[in-house]
């Protein structure tokens, strides 16, 4: 920049003026990596200059006096699960407040219950909200579906893909069977490329000869690394890196560490909170809470910037339109009160200031949600949750049983336990075992086993929240168990808790039984109350809602309920068998 250059202009260009006009200020060029005292205009919704130069104001031009202030680009979320009790307008809301101009979400539960012509239209309704959605397309599911190949066959998902609102192929947590070769998959990746869209991992558990076939495979990212060889060994073979802290782990501090202490490069690492629970995101912030932690570290912070900004943008081939702050950008910009205070003082997205001072301008206009999620959809079946769904029969005088032993909120273990029957069922000691069982939202199928390790004082528990979108039964009194169930299937989704013959705790989740319509502040405060009553019961772990999220999945290890049955998640091995109802 020229200081001696004129400081007006007056081209026909401009000659209305701008939109915006931001006077002034520190500007972070995440380009060249330096910050540069600059001007910036703002006209439909694009930055059309950057410079010492002022232009000519016009009626409609807002001017903001920066002084001191530094503006930095939005802040992007690349790998963001906008469905965790939650809706995307409810978190879309709290992020945009704290920064977060860009999510990359991931699409799984709105296309297991709306399939893809019905996820078109969702994105459609998203696609102008004050900050951008962009979408990841599943390949599979996570966890076993009766419907799974027709919903996932190659022409429904080649039709996601292909629309200019998904950036990527989701996370592929099944990469066992991409290594073992499985065409469909392969061929999916090949469409992928051929698109030149993205292809992003889930390769946890894997091993340095693994991750070579993985990458081998075409798998660009992962953000699973949980310590600091994970992530050198996915820097070194080439994969982007985005480096996690969420309720479930807070690993990002120890991760920033090593890559300080090697001093790799930090151009292929990126930023992400995953899916954290409302009450994480209230109390410590979005994106702007893992630049506070870069910082924290000692990073610089043009590269803690540029991780959550310019990285992301370039790993999704689109940074052309955002990511930084240059002309023919769209104008998403966060103004700091100074740059070690990565929460943001105003908010500029698509060119509109959305935010200022912590609470939104307007909020986010708002979804029909009814038309995407129909409350009749949650159950076309008329049925009732009797008490005797939640027992185990069996004709043998003793079965050597496979318990569920849960050992953090998301990883289990399997303890084999021998135990008696009695007039047909197996008989155990309820103080020693909770009940555990998923039953489809259409009464015709349950499995049923036994847990430890969760909270053995639970009566009755059940939830239409996880990723089966089936319905999940914990307890120790069947009786419970079957009003919780029935109230759910009532309700159209939710969390239930019933004690001593009533109910005593109640989520409603009337969006597709996975969501809440509240605000994200009033859903952490239910959260909060959740995770009291369960401490209260015994539950030793920090995430609850995790648990009841992953519990039916089928990629973590090491044993899981669900359609198949009780299975061995490493063997594939179904330990016990579902009981088909209709």
């Amino acid at each position: 920049m020229n200081p001696s250059l004129s400081k007006k202009t007056s081209s026909a260009e401009h000659a209305e003026g701008p939109d915006l006009f931001l006077k002034g200020g520190n500007v972070l060029n995440v380009y060249s990596g330096e910050f540069l005292q600059a001007n910036i205009a703002v006209k439909n919704g694009k930055i059309v200059y950057v410079g010492p130069l002022e232009h000519e104001v016009g009626k409609g031009t807002r001017v903001l006096r920066l002084g001191k202030k530094t503006v930095v680009p939005g802040y992007i979320e690349p790998h963001f699960h906008p469905w965790d009790i939650y809706n995307p307008l409810s978190v879309g809301e709290e992020a945009c407040k704290r920064g977060t101009t860009t999510v990359f979400c991931d699409n799984l539960i709105f296309y297991m219950l709306m399939g893809p012509e019905g996820l078109e239209g969702f994105m459609d309704a998203l696609s102008k909200m004050p900050i951008k959605y962009y979408w990841s397309c599943r390949a599979t599911p996570q966890t076993p579906m009766v419907e799974e190949n027709d919903l996932f066959s190659a022409r429904n998902l080649r039709r996601v893909l292909m629309n200019p609102q998904v950036q990527s192929l989701g996370e592929i947590t099944r990469w066992p069977e991409l290594i073992n070769g499985n065409a469909s998959m392969a061929e999916l990746i090949a469409l992928t490329k051929g698109l030149k869209k993205r292809v992003d991992g889930h390769t946890a558990g894997a091993k340095y000869d693994k991750l070579n076939r993985i990458a081998m495979a075409g798998v660009d990212s992962c953000h699973e690394s949980i310590n600091g060889q994970d992530v050198l060994d996915r820097l070194r073979l080439g994969f982007y890196v985005m480096l996690r802290e969420s309720s479930l782990r807070q690993d990002l501090s120890l991760l920033l560490k090593t890559v300080a202490e090697n001093r790799v490069l930090t151009n292929r690492l990126m930023l992400t909170t995953d899916g954290s629970m409302p009450a994480f995101y209230q109390a410590h912030g979005i994106t702007d809470h893992l630049i506070r932690i870069a910082l924290e570290e000692g990073m610089d912070p043009v590269s803690a910037y540029q991780m959550v900004t310019i990285n992301p943008a370039v790993y999704f081939g689109l940074d052309h339109k955002i990511g930084g702050i240059a002309p023919g950008r769209d104008a998403d910009m966060v103004i700091l009160e100074g740059i070690r205070n990565p929460t943001p003082e105003t908010v500029i997205s698509r060119g509109r200031i959305v935010s200022e001072q912590g609470s939104l301008v307007e909020p986010f206009p708002g979804v029909e949600w009814e038309r995407y999620f129909p409350k009749a959809s949650f159950c076309k079946r008329n049925w009732v949750a009797k008490k005797d769904l939640f027992t185990i029969p069996s004709h043998q005088a003793s079965v050597r049983f496979p318990v569920i032993e849960l050992i953090n909120p998301a990883i289990t273990r399997i303890r084999w336990t021998d135990i008696t029957s009695r007039h047909g069922l197996l008989d155990f000691d309820p103080s020693r075992f909770s009940i555990v069982a998923v039953v489809s939202r259409e009464g015709t199928w349950i499995t049923v086993g036994l847990l430890v390790g969760f909270a053995n004082g639970i009566e009755g528990l059940a939830s239409s929240y996880n990723t089966a979108a089936q319905i999940l039964v914990i307890g120790n009194n069947p009786e419970a168990m079957s009003a919780a169930a029935n109230r759910v299937l009532e309700t159209k989704g939710g969390i239930v808790v019933f004690e001593k013959g009533r109910l005593c705790y109640e989520l409603p989740l009337p969006i597709g039984g996975i969501m809440s319509d509240c605000s994200l502040q009033e859903i952490a405060e239910k959260e909060e109350a959740f995770q009291l009553l369960l401490a209260g019961k015994g539950y030793p772990y920090h995430d609850p809602l995790y648990t009841l999220v992953f519990l039916p999945n089928d990629f973590l290890p090491e044993v899981r309920i669900n359609y198949r049955g009780i299975v061995d998640i490493k063997k594939n091995d179904i330990l016990w068998p579902r009981r088909d109802l209709v």
